[in-house]
């Protein structure tokens, strides 16, 4: 390893919060070198644990505050604050006769409720008695009908202000194409409730659709004092601890963003860590020609699953959160409750079950020893043997078997079967579960998985990999180096990024006016430079990527595409937009309504800022036996063998080209990989693990 370069501002640290653990990866390019660190996550004061990694790692790293030029951060803040709802109380003002928008919604039930009559919508963000109304209207071109009843606005605040409202979001009718009176109304509000963030839909998502552009403004109202406390918070402990640095957080689109942003768009900051997760798969995909790839982030609380097509990671703009709907720009993710910290039990029909209970960071699994009593997936690994006692978290915890092992008693006592029975079981049921998972995001929009890869990292992850990759019928488990802490590489790896929107409302294509088109994406870029330069970025580190929302005239939803080109809008622009667009809507329905008009709806601008490249170390090459990498052995329970005496290896020690032939457990300081019997791993050339398998989930 070559020295280090005298004392600068180089480092770059990532921060991904979870439910169980804060990951930390800290980049010194000078070496190059990646080094990782957890922390236990702090739910009553999460800065507290983001604080502990990041004096952790730059232990590990031998290096001191004054080093760090950055550091990035994945937030659960937005998330927690939306599953537990604990945001800021919140006040609507919408136009009048709209006031029950976020109820009535699409009119639809939840697709878990298509059977179920005791499954419903979650309830809206703000209760009725805090949505209120104010007369104006605009058409859908944004001319004004009824100018804005500023006597309404002002009833309106002082409701709020008798309420205690600590936060509002403003939405009219058609206020995408025209904003005049949301701005108007925001002044006075600000001006009657000082201190109090105003929310408004024509700055947070300028969009046509009049229920999701509602409750994502609401959301971000819902969202903002949170945030803003927390990242307040945070940036003057991360100063105080390391001086002047730059403090970026990620969206949940997968790129970075300024502090100030991310109070403004508190909204954007939701699923931020998980994203961070589905970036580090598609950079980890291209280094190894993976360009198919399911990634899957088993920490210890949830279950990320996201999916890389063509070597990127995919977006959408038609999520939700919490099962409530948002109009902007995320990564494609799917997550439920399966983490190593999810509560087994039994239902009253007898039937085992798995979470999406977790025992969490407090007080955690029972082998954790902080006082949680209930059997976990942690758990049932510990007693299975596929975790060591001594060497969890770089032995920086240590494992109580015999307190895992009292938490399945009873459990196994109520299904009739033994302690080892009953863990195999409950790895079974989570694996079970986490196979649905893959296929709700795969298998059950068409994909077929036997081509794909499947990535499995998160503290977690490697233990459950081939097993899942087996059960789906991929072609082989992926595990990456660093998978304890794989998505806090994502944050290192991801690019500063903003989205901007230009609502067209629904314009034919046969009827464009082509330096109108232009005009809205020069602006919107003039944006987007002046937003990333602000943040540092170099005008050469700079990309501008524009795209557009294309639909069938009389269609409800649309297909987004890029918008190429010579680099401006020119018939042969839109000629080659026009064609892109049919083979998409082939694609994804089979068919496509030949010479029926096609209308343009959203004009997009996605900007990058490029970071400097970080890459992962590379040993040189050893043989097929990795003898030099052996730790010891010790009994792993396995389904129709029970304990069998399984290889230990040491993940640091290994060399490319390593073979690893199962059963073998394979170690290192934040996670470990489970090989099982009859299946081997290749050790690739960064000490990624490859196991390969056949078309039928077998491994060659």
């Amino acid at each position: 390893m070559t020295s280090r370069t005298p004392k600068t501002r180089r480092l770059r640290i990532a921060v991904d919060v979870g439910g169980t653990f804060t990951d930390v990866t800290l980049w010194d390019p000078s070496v190059p070198v990646l080094f990782a660190a957890k922390s236990n996550t702090t739910p009553k004061d999460r800065a507290i644990g983001v604080l502990d990694g990041i004096v952790l790692a730059l232990e590990i790293a031998g290096a001191g505050p004054d080093e760090v030029r950055e550091v990035i951060h994945g937030s659960t803040t937005g998330t927690n604050a939306l599953i537990e709802r604990t945001g800021a109380k919140t006040g609507l003002l919408t136009t009048a006769g709209f006031r029950d928008v976020l109820e009535i919604g699409r009119i639809m039930r939840p697709e878990a409720g298509l059977y179920d009559f005791t499954v419903d919508l979650p309830p809206p963000l703000v209760p009725r008695y805090l949505r209120l109304e104010a007369r104006e209207r605009l058409d859908a071109e944004g001319v004004v009908l009824h100018p804005l009843d500023e006597s309404d606005v002002i009833a309106a605040a002082t409701t709020f202000a008798a309420q205690g409202v600590e936060a509002v979001a403003v939405c009219f009718l058609f206020s995408f194409a025209n904003p005049c009176h949301e701005e108007r109304a925001a002044e006075i509000l600000a001006e009657r409730l000082p201190g109090v963030p105003i929310s408004i839909s024509s700055r947070i998502c300028p969009e046509i659709r009049e229920y999701e552009r509602s409750s994502t403004t609401v959301m971000n109202a819902y969202l903002s004092p949170v945030m803003s406390a927390y990242l307040d918070s945070l940036q003057h402990r991360v100063e105080s601890l390391l001086g002047n640095v730059r403090l970026s957080v990620i969206q949940a689109n997968g790129g970075s963003t300024s502090i100030t942003a991310a109070r403004n768009k508190a909204v954007t900051t939701v699923n931020s860590g998980p994203a961070g997760g589905v970036v580090a798969a598609a950079f980890y995909g291209r280094l190894h020609d993976r360009n198919k790839l399911v990634s899957v982030d088993m920490g210890g609380t949830s279950f990320d699953i996201g999916l890389v097509e063509d070597g990127t990671s995919k977006t959408t703009t038609e999520g939700t959160f919490q099962d409530l709907p948002v109009r902007i720009p995320i990564i494609d993710l799917h997550i439920i409750g399966a983490g190593g910290g999810s509560i087994a039990w039994r239902d009253p029909g007898g039937a085992l079950n798995v979470g999406p209970r977790s025992a969490g960071a407090e007080p955690g699994p029972a082998c954790y020893g902080r006082g949680g009593t209930s059997p976990t997936v942690t758990d049932a690994n510990l007693v299975l043997g596929r975790l060591s006692p001594g060497y969890f978290n770089a032995g920086r915890m240590s494992l109580d078997l015999d307190a895992a092992s009292r938490a399945m008693c009873s459990l196994a006592e109520s299904l009739g079967l033994s302690v080892e029975e009953t863990a195999l079981g409950i790895i079974r049921v989570v694996n079970a579960n986490m196979v649905k998972g893959i296929a709700a995001v795969t298998i059950l929009r068409g994909i077929d998985v036997r081509n794909f890869s499947l990535l499995s990292f998160g503290g977690a992850g490697g233990v459950h990999a081939v097993d899942l990759a087996q059960s789906l019928s991929m072609r082989e488990a992926l595990i990456p180096p660093l998978p304890g802490t794989f998505s806090a590489v994502g944050l290192l790896v991801t690019e500063g990024r903003h989205d901007y929107v230009t609502a067209l409302g629904g314009i034919r294509t046969g009827n464009l006016d082509l330096e109108q088109l232009e005009a809205h994406y020069v602006r919107m870029e003039r944006e987007a430079l002046d937003e990333l330069t602000g943040q540092g970025f170099a005008a050469s580190a700079i990309s501008l990527i524009r795209t557009a929302d294309l639909k069938v005239s009389g269609q409800t939803y649309e297909l987004s595409l890029p918008f190429s080109g010579s680099g401006k809008v020119d018939a042969r622009a839109v000629d080659d937009l026009i064609e892109a667009f049919s083979r998409l809507y082939r694609e994804r329905y089979a068919f496509f309504f030949e010479g029926e008009p096609i209308e343009i709806v959203n004009l997009r601008v996605a900007a990058l800022g490029k970071n400097a490249p970080v890459s992962f170390e590379h040993p040189s090459a050893g043989k097929a036996d990795p003898v030099s990498a052996r730790k010891g052995q010790r009994p792993v329970y396995f389904e129709k063998r029970g304990f069998v005496d399984t290889v230990i290896f040491e993940r640091t020690l290994l060399k490319p080209g390593n073979v690893i032939k199962g059963p073998a457990i394979v170690e290192e300081a934040t996670s470990s990989v489970l090989i099982p019997p009859d299946t081997e791993a290749s050790v690739l050339d960064d000490l990624g693990l490859a196991v390969l398998l056949d078309k039928s989930g077998e491994a060659k």
